[in-house]
């Protein structure tokens, strides 16, 4: 299990659901005898703590296209760190998530102390990698940036909630909600939040849902007490990609400006300022 938590590859089941936020507690304490909760949510106010990811596509969106397509063997690439605001010079993992029909496959490279971007101006020898493993699949990423002329596209962040099992290899509960992104072409991790646009929206969640839920497991081994949450919940899968809609939301707003309209608050707080000066 430990081993799992620092992963460089893993091959697992991703059941998701969509739920009110407001059942985090009701769901923590249903899988406490079998789970521990995770130390960013152990120590953050709330239990929820902020990742963002970068997302790298090709100009012409080769990674989107494969999933509207639904191929049955396709892949995203994005950089991971941790915090609503970033270090430019942190932590960050180089990710690779790859499905092939129901089973995701997920490789991860971890650098430190560099800005992301520096990595394709050193040598290999010089990429400050936690060890070879992280070389090896850094190298890999590299290699498909440059076979699909992918460079970063899309700024993600959400909020998380998550548990780790306790007698299983791997197995992890997550909750995320307050999904949000910007678009980015370099490798600025500054975020302002008046910058960013939500995907955390009505019409990308069920009536009465603003969270999803995550079901996370080795394709062999599926706890039985996930099996109890979904019954206890009465859940029903759904899809919910934080890519595609963060996408999905850029063009509605950057290619079909004539489509987007300002938000009705906007409009009023423009209004009244204009009273108040």
């Amino acid at each position: 299990m430990a081993e799992a938590r620092g992963f460089s590859l893993l091959e697992r089941f991703e059941l998701k659901y969509h739920i009110p936020v407001e059942w985090a507690d009701k769901i923590g304490a249903f899988i406490a005898p079998y789970c521990e909760e995770d130390y960013y949510s152990k120590i953050t106010p709330g239990g929820f703590y902020w990742i963002t990811n970068l997302y790298l596509d090709s100009p012409s969106w080769t990674f989107l296209g494969w999933k509207k397509k639904q191929l049955l063997d396709r892949f995203n690439m994005r950089i991971r760190t941790y915090g609503e605001h970033p270090a430019q010079d942190g932590t960050f993992h180089f990710e690779v998530k790859r499905k092939i029909k129901n089973i995701c496959y997920k490789s991860r490279a971890t650098v430190k102390g560099i800005n992301p971007g520096e990595v394709w101006h050193m040598a290999p020898e010089e990429w400050p990698c936690k060890g070879e493993k992280d070389r090896k699949y850094l190298k890999d990423f590299l290699y498909k940036t440059s076979l699909h002329n992918a460079h970063p596209r899309l700024l993600t962040q959400y909020k998380r909630r998550a548990w780790f099992g306790l007698r299983e290899e791997y197995s992890r509960v997550t909750i995320d909600t307050g999904m949000r992104f910007r678009e980015e072409n370099g490798f600025d991790y500054t975020v302002d939040p008046h910058y960013m646009q939500s995907t955390g929206i009505p019409r990308f969640f069920l009536p009465g849902c603003d969270a999803v839920l995550e079901l996370k497991c080795p394709c062999s081994q599926v706890p039985y007490w996930m099996i109890d949450l979904i019954r206890f919940l009465n859940l029903k899968q759904g899809g919910f990609s934080k890519f595609g809609n963060a996408a999905a939301e850029w063009k509605r707003i950057y290619e079909n400006p004539r489509r987007f309209k300002t938000p009705y608050w906007t409009k009023l707080g423009t209004t009244l300022e204009e009273n108040l000066y």
